[in-house]
């Protein structure tokens, strides 16, 4: 009788643990189903944020060459419509936002090395920059010394040399600037002066001549680093409280701000420095859909006619970011 019982008791005991097995098999099942349309619905998701974004880029296309197509002078500033961009519009089952940043109202400091050769026109300009925002202009030969292919230090730069001996170590590019956060990287330059430098400052692609500043979204310390005669009391008038509009160069010269401070040998030095055209822009894209956020950003070419083709993608933005300690 009592081997009897054991016998049961064995039985239901395994009984117990094949339930056991089996309850944690569909478990094992069922998550994996669930995990299975969550990443199919994610994929679809970001396939389809994809789509949008491409969508909001053949906007901000259409709506460059536009601007341009009813525009005399093809001439860009602040007032310009594209500035206003697109909040929240509905499409389907997605909100959709597309923002356009205009990145030739700063320097660009791939312009300080050009074609492999130093400008000195750029490198003056920068440290006339360096000195207006109070920042060690000896940035300017690290920057340059940076870019350039050689291992030979400018009186005031820094080679691998000097980057190697740091912890971590890390060698200078040879190339131009990839991305604004490298600027971080060179020797001499804290975190307080980075984010003080980065506001006026790009890092654009090189097509074989420098880029130009657009004097129209140049900022009130940009246009005073133009040229020493240029006061700040001047440099805030053809600001115009950021609403400047001037249609060619000519006019920026014929401002009465400056039109008879600047002699002609200096105004024909500055025409290799600004346009009154805005030709890289950031655009911006969000979809939101089912509580997630997709969020692409594209760095755009504008040509002569206005039409804008992009350069490259990224996940990340083209303007500075904070720096996290």
């Amino acid at each position: 009788m009592v081997h009897q019982h054991k016998q049961q008791g064995m039985a239901m005991l395994m009984a117990l643990v094949l339930l056991a097995i089996a309850s944690s098999l569909a478990v094992a099942i069922w998550y994996d189903n669930q995990l299975s349309i969550a990443r199919i619905n994610n994929v679809k998701n970001n396939y389809q944020a994809k789509h949008y974004s491409q969508g909001l880029l053949l906007w901000a296309s259409d709506l460059l060459r536009e601007d341009y197509a009813q525009d005399e002078y093809s001439h860009d500033s602040a007032l310009d419509g594209w500035h206003q961009g697109i909040r929240g519009m509905v499409v389907e089952d997605a909100l959709l936002s597309g923002t356009l940043v205009g990145l030739n109202g700063r320097f660009n400091v791939n312009n300080l090395v050009i074609n492999g050769l130093e400008s000195p026109r750029h490198i003056a300009y920068f440290k006339r920059l360096l000195l207006a925002l109070e920042l060690d202009v000896n940035l300017a030969d690290k920057a340059v010394d940076w870019i350039d292919a050689d291992q030979v230090p400018l009186p005031n730069g820094a080679e691998d040399f000097a980057y190697l001996a740091k912890s971590p170590s890390y060698q200078t590019s040879g190339k131009p600037f990839k991305h604004i956060s490298e600027l971080a990287l060179l020797d001499g330059l804290s975190a307080e002066n980075y984010q003080r430098l980065v506001p006026y400052v790009t890092v654009l692609p090189v097509l074989n001549q420098a880029t130009y500043m657009n004097v129209n979204t140049m900022s009130p310390v940009m246009l005073n680093a133009l040229d020493p005669k240029i006061t700040k009391d001047m440099a805030m008038r053809l600001y115009q409280n950021g609403s400047a509009d001037y249609l060619q160069v000519d006019g920026f010269f014929q401002d009465p701000s400056i039109q008879y401070a600047l002699p002609p040998e200096v105004q024909k030095e500055l025409r290799f420095l600004i346009s009154t055209q805005t030709r890289y822009l950031q655009a911006s894209s969000l979809v939101q859909m089912e509580g997630s956020n997709f969020v692409m950003y594209a760095l755009l070419y504008r040509d002569a006619t206005g039409r804008a083709r992009v350069l490259n993608r990224s996940l990340s933005p083209y303007l500075p970011q904070a720096l996290v300690n």
